[in-house]
């Protein structure tokens, strides 16, 4: 008879070999992929040289722009690395544990945080973490900013890259110095104090207190180091990547780029499209509209007309018989891009007013 291990012990070395699996990931330093060198910085670059940098390579690697073999990838490779290079915990990770410490921590992120580390390996074992307070609150934000961004149907058809500038509130360098320890401090805004309101009873009472800016944090008003207030004025340079066939009302966002503002995490910046009316033609989605005048003449006996599309080119549509007035024909793939994956472009209806 063979001779099994009981289940305590089964545990216990696997137990074992996932503390040694933990102790020997934490201290790897992936270096498949430098971000700095794809970028063509040094590690001691500034945040303006990246993204400096940035523009430049995203404008050379651009599918749009640059067609050659693996130009995608590449562009795709460039967005990633300047957004990290541009996210001060991520890139102090990446600094310290290299790309891979980034997918660990990425990994815990996406479980919704928690302690990470022997927590994580625990509660593979149904013991729970050693915290015991269960998932951290999640942090507050600012207030997201919608911005709305002009476009012709030219730009919309074409897609297009448009350099702006913006200016933000962001936090004083040195804030974290003007901040007190204040236990009835419940985040920001709010403050929370214990009032007796009868022997042995006691009410608590939460008061709006714009001093408080975290937990347990309260900031201290005439601070030295902050003589302009919490936060400054910083003007910030974006590019806006508009892909061929976006609709109007569509957001393009840049996360984390709204006001920033002690214990909160900085909104998200939308520039939100606005379609602008065109001389000549309608579009109702994936499509394109346009209402034609014809005589009499040819209305009876046929016709070919030629038509100058949004990017300039030219094409013929021939047509023969009898054309009835308001009749409608549909041209196959000289409508708009289509978004979302699907390919392909839309088609072209011409009405045809006799």
């Amino acid at each position: 008879m063979a001779w099994r291990r009981s289940p305590i012990l089964r545990l216990a070395a696997q137990i074992q070999f996932l503390l040694a699996l933990f102790a020997a990931s934490s201290s790897i330093v992936h270096a498949a992929q430098d971000f700095y060198k794809l970028l063509g910085l040094k590690r001691s670059a500034t945040a303006k040289e990246i993204k400096k940098a940035y523009r430049a390579k995203s404008l050379e690697f651009h599918p749009d722009k640059n067609k050659e073999e693996g130009a995608a990838e590449k562009f795709a490779e460039i967005a990633y690395a300047y957004e990290i290079l541009t996210d001060e915990e991520k890139k102090g990770i990446y600094d310290r544990h290299g790309e891979e410490g980034l997918k660990q921590h990425e990994q815990r992120q996406g479980q919704g945080g928690g302690h990470g580390g022997f927590d994580d390996i625990f509660s593979h074992f149904g013991f729970g973490g050693f915290g015991g307070g269960g998932r951290r609150q999640r942090e507050q934000s600012t207030p997201n900013v919608d911005v709305p961004l002009r476009l012709t149907l030219k730009q919309l058809y074409l897609g297009d890259i448009i350099e702006v500038e913006y200016v933000r509130q962001t936090l004083c360098v040195n804030w974290q110095e003007c901040m007190r320890n204040q236990q009835e401090c419940q985040g920001p805004g709010v403050k929370v104090k214990m009032q007796q309101i009868a022997p042995g009873f006691v009410q608590q009472v939460q008061q709006r207190d714009e001093r408080c800016v975290a937990p347990g944090k309260m900031w201290r008003n005439n601070c030295k180091e902050c003589p302009n207030g919490q936060t400054q004025a910083e003007k910030i340079e974006l590019t806006i990547d508009v892909q061929k066939g976006m609709y109007p009302g569509e957001p393009i966002s840049f996360e984390g780029v709204a006001d920033e503002k002690p214990g909160m995490t900085a909104g998200d910046l939308n520039f939100v499209i606005v379609q602008e009316k065109d001389e000549h033609y309608h579009r109702d989605g994936d499509h394109l509209y346009v209402t034609m005048e014809i005589p009499l003449v040819d209305a009876l006996t046929g016709f070919s007309h030629e038509f100058t599309h949004l990017d300039g080119h030219k094409f013929t549509v021939n047509v023969s018989g009898v054309t009835e007035c308001d009749h409608v024909m549909r041209v196959s793939g000289k409508g708009m891009p289509r978004r979302g994956g699907r390919g392909g472009v839309g088609g072209l209806y011409i009405t045809f007013d006799v």
